[in-house]
């Protein structure tokens, strides 16, 4: 059994890490024939580099290698060095990494939460190395040794052979996430072909906000502080603070109006009981049905939701909170009575006036003859694997050219820094370090696209000569 790091994980690290280190250089190198502000740059450029795309590069090149087989562990990993027999190997543990105590079900931080194996020397054997951890079987002091995310085997694969190899050493207390057996699933909604219709308009709709929010936002603001700055130095600088302001604004809520729509499409829901159990698995969201906190909002109540009736969470005091597409926000179409009449019965036995106002306007809508019935966005069983790769591998082209698009954003904030540069000692320097802390999130966010895309890519290709 031999345990490595993901190569393709290695080397998206190591050509992340050699960019970072890269363009660190070419900034420095490039900003430096500007006085005080070159230096400052070149500094701030080559201790993100370094502290950055160094660790990055450690990381790819470090090596990784547990190899464990019947005779015990041979571990080479930063944290430790050793062949231990299994006679000086007491436990070895595959659970959880623990919640924070603070942290309710629902917190995103014990959602993401990954699995990681743990060892526990035997009495008497020492490691050479502090042992920080607690094994959850009985207390004993322990070293993380991997989160099993970090490497390239799957889960229940690495517990069996691990298992076969260990025997009675090895423990696994991973949570095993299950949808709950009483629930009644709600289908998915939109069903196919509108489910992709939506997509494409939705699509549309966030290029158009975005040009709208590009030469009628972005552009104007900083044509503005350019031509303020060239009066008047202490003008430009307050119309920079206010372009800021006005722009970060504007942008929180284009996003706002674009993402929120989308984010539900993707989202598996089910009723359990009288909660909304969004998405599956013990940690999904749960919301009381029966709490006098829903709220069934008509079209035009939420912006970005077209032509939707939508069910939301609302207390009152803040924003509602959409939880459920009742109909398709681009052409109206409701989603399938049986949802809506499952959604309404338990909604009628709540005791808020509230939750039988939701009860009766669903009524009213599922009394509504549906343009067509919509049904599980399923592809047939032999169909599906294809399909799934294609759709991964295009949204990933997808992801790429907005990529391409966000850097245009950059280059235009950096040639309004390089426009005012030379005659100002403020406003022109601060543009740019704008710009180039721009240019470092895009670049994040580039590789980080380009990775995905070349995964969904490589996957498609070894599913093809398979």
């Amino acid at each position: 059994m031999k345990v490595r790091h993901s190569y393709f994980d290695r080397l998206v690290l190591l050509v992340f890490g050699m960019l970072l280190l890269t363009g660190a250089v070419g900034i420095a190198y490039a900003m430096m024939d500007i006085a005080w502000v070159g230096l400052f740059l070149s500094a701030a450029a080559v201790a993100f580099g370094l502290a950055t795309g160094g660790r990055l590069v450690r990381d790819a090149v470090l090596p990784f290698r547990v190899d464990v087989d019947a005779h015990g562990l041979s571990v080479r990993i930063p944290k430790l060095k050793r062949h231990l027999p299994w006679d000086e190997v007491a436990a070895v543990v595959l659970a959880d990494a623990p919640a924070t105590a603070d942290a309710p079900a629902t917190d995103v931080r014990r959602m993401l939460r990954r699995p990681r194996l743990l060892l526990v020397p035997a009495a008497g054997v020492s490691l050479g190395v502090p042992l920080p951890e607690k094994s959850p079987v009985d207390g004993r002091a322990a070293i993380e040794l991997f989160a099993l995310a970090e490497v390239a085997y799957g889960e229940d694969q690495f517990a069996r052979d691990l298992a076969a190899l260990a025997g009675e050493r090895f423990h696994h207390l991973c949570q095993q996430p299950s949808q709950p057996t009483s629930g009644v699933p709600l289908r998915r909604f939109p069903g196919q072909p509108d489910r992709a219709r939506l997509k494409r308009w939705l699509d549309r709709r966030r290029a158009l906000l975005f040009v709208g929010w590009y030469l009628l936002v972005l552009v104007p603001s900083l044509s503005l502080t350019i031509v303020a700055t060239q009066h008047n130095e202490l003008l430009g600088g307050v119309v920079l603070v206010v372009s800021l302001v006005v722009v970060g604004t504007i942008t929180t809520v284009v996003r706002h109006i674009t993402e929120n729509c989308r984010d539900l499409l993707d989202d598996e829901a089910m009723i359990d009981g009288t909660d909304l159990v969004i998405g599956a698995g013990l940690e999904s969201p749960r919301i009381s049905l029966v709490s006098g906190i829903v709220t069934v909002l008509q079209p035009g109540q939420l912006k970005g939701f077209g032509e939707a009736w939508v069910l939301a969470r609302s207390t009152g005091e803040e924003s509602p909170v959409p939880l459920l597409l009742l109909a398709d926000p681009r052409s109206g179409l409701l989603r399938d009575r049986d949802d809506l009449r499952a959604l309404e019965a338990v909604l009628r036995g709540s005791a808020s006036e509230r939750d039988h106002a939701a009860a009766r306007q669903l009524d009213e809508l599922a009394k509504q003859e549906p343009a067509s019935v919509a049904s599980p966005a399923m592809p047939s069983a032999g169909a599906r694997p294809a399909l799934v790769h294609a759709t991964a591998l295009w949204q990933a082209s997808k992801g790429v050219g907005r990529a391409v698009v966000l850097l245009g954003v950059v280059v235009t904030v950096m040639i309004a820094g390089g426009w005012v540069v030379e005659e100002t000692t403020v406003v022109g320097p601060a543009l740019i370090v704008t710009a180039i802390t721009m240019f470092c999130v895009w670049l994040i966010y580039a590789v980080y696209r380009v990775a995905v895309l070349l995964r969904a890519l490589l996957t498609l290709v070894a599913r093809a000569f398979r």
